[in-house]
C-alpha cells in the first residue's frame, strides 16, 4: 500500500479492524480515498478510478462475493475512533459533513440531519464515510515556483474540480515560499479552517504561521492585523463570504494564494470568482487538469488573457504528481 508519509499511515489506526487488515495487505496501490458504506463494498479510489478490495487485500475492478463489505457497526466504530469516542465534541464538524484527523486525513460523513428550530442540531444514522488520504508531495509546486513566482510574490488563484490536487499544491507552495526558494524567507500565513492543510506542526516550512479552525474571513483579518504576513494562503475560498477580507488584505500590501472549486468552463460563468480576480488584482490564474491527473496544471494565465481567449481549451498540461516533467503546450 503506497502512502506518502508516516502521517498518512496514521489514519489506518482509526479504521475498524476487520477492514483495516486487508488495507494493510495492499501492495503498490496509490490510494486517494477509501469509501465505507453500510452493506456495500469497500471502495478504493486510485489514480485509475474506483476499485474494490478483496478480503485478502487485493484490488479488483470486478465486484464479487470475495469483495470486502462494510457493516453498520464497523462504520460507527470507525467514526467513534475518529472522534476520540466523543461525537459531541465534533458536533460542529459533523453537521458540516466532515471531520479532520490530526494527520490531515479528512473524513466525509453521510447521514440523516436532525433539525431544531430550523437549524441542523446533529446527524444520526450514519450511512457512509469517505476517508480522503492526505498527501505531502515535495516538488508539487515546482512549476508554479518557476513560472509564476520567478519574479517574487504575486497574487495567484488556483482553480480545479474536487480531487485535482489543489491542497497538495498549496501545501508545497507554502513550504517553498517559506523555505527560501524565491531567494528570501518570506513570511507565510496559512489559513487552515478545516485542519487539512497543515497536518503536523512544522510541515509547512520554517517561516510559516498557521491559523487553524477559524472561519477564513475572521482568520484573514487576524493574520493581517497581528502577523504581518508577506503572503496568505488559504484553500477552497467562498468569494461571496470572504471577498471583502481578501481585498482588505491586498490593500494592506499582503499577497494571496487561494484555491476554488471549478473547472475552466465553469470559472468563466462564475461572476463571483471573476469579480474577485478583477477586484483583487490576481495577476495569474492556474487551472488544474482534474481528478484523473491530480497535480497537473492545464494552464496558467492572466485574468485579461483568460477572458479574451476563453475559446482556447487546450488539453496539454504541465506539472503533475508523477514525474513532474515540465513542458509547454504546443
Amino acid at each position: 500500500m503506497e502512502l506518502n508519509s508516516t502521517a498518512s499511515k496514521e489514519f489506518l489506526e482509526f479504521i475498524s479492524p476487520r477492514i483495516r487488515q486487508p488495507l494493510e495487505n495492499l501492495q503498490n496501490a496509490e490510494i486517494f480515498e477509501i469509501r465505507l458504506r453500510i452493506k456495500s463494498p469497500v471502495v478504493i479510489v486510485t489514480k485509475q478510478g474506483s476499485a474494490f478490495i478483496t478480503k485478502n487485500g487485493r484490488l479488483t475492478h470486478i465486484f464479487s462475493e470475495q469483495c470486502l463489505t462494510a457493516e453498520e457497526f464497523e462504520i460507527n466504530d470507525t467514526l467513534n475512533k475518529c472522534c476520540g469516542y466523543s461525537l459531541h465534541s465534533y458536533l460542529k464538524e459533523l453537521t458540516s459533513g466532515f471531520i479532520t484527523l490530526s494527520c490531515g486525513a479528512r473524513i466525509g460523513v453521510c447521514g440523516t440531519a436532525v433539525y431544531e428550530n430550523g437549524k441542523i442540531k446533529s446527524v444520526k444514522d450514519i450511512s457512509s464515510l469517505n476517508i480522503r488520504i492526505p498527501r505531502t508531495v515535495r516538488g508539487a509546486a515546482d512549476f508554479l515556483i518557476k513560472s509564476t513566482f520567478s519574479g517574487g510574490l504575486t497574487n495567484l488563484m488556483i482553480i480545479g474540480p474536487p480531487s485535482s490536487g489543489k491542497t497538495t499544491i498549496i501545501k508545497d507552495l507554502a513550504f517553498q515560499i517559506s523555505d527560501g526558494k524565491l531567494g528570501k524567507y518570506y513570511k507565510v500565513c496559512v489559513i487552515d479552517e478545516r485542519f487539512e492543510i497543515s497536518g503536523k506542526v512544522g510541515s509547512l516550512g520554517p517561516n510559516t504561521d498557521i491559523i487553524k479552525g477559524f472561519e477564513k474571513k475572521t482568520a484573514i483579518s487576524m493574520a493581517v492585523r497581528t502577523m504581518s504576513p508577506d503572503v496568505i494562503i488559504c484553500d477552497e475560498v467562498a468569494p461571496d463570504g470572504e471577498t471583502n477580507e481578501i481585498i482588505y488584505g491586498m490593500n494592506c500590501g499582503v499577497n494571496f494564494v487561494i484555491t476554488a472549486h471549478a473547472n475552466e468552463t465553469d470559472f468563466l460563468t462564475r461572476s463571483d470568482l471573476l469579480n474577485l480576480c478583477k477586484k483583487g488584482n490576481f495577476s495569474k490564474i492556474a487551472f488544474l487538469s482534474g481528478a484523473n491527473s491530480p497535480g497537473k496544471i492545464k494552464k496558467v494565465v492572466g485574468i485579461d488573457e483568460l477572458t479574451q481567449n476563453s475559446g482556447n481549451n487546450s488539453d496539454d498540461s504541465v506539472g503533475g504528481f508523477g514525474g513532474y516533467k515540465l513542458h509547454k503546450a504546443n
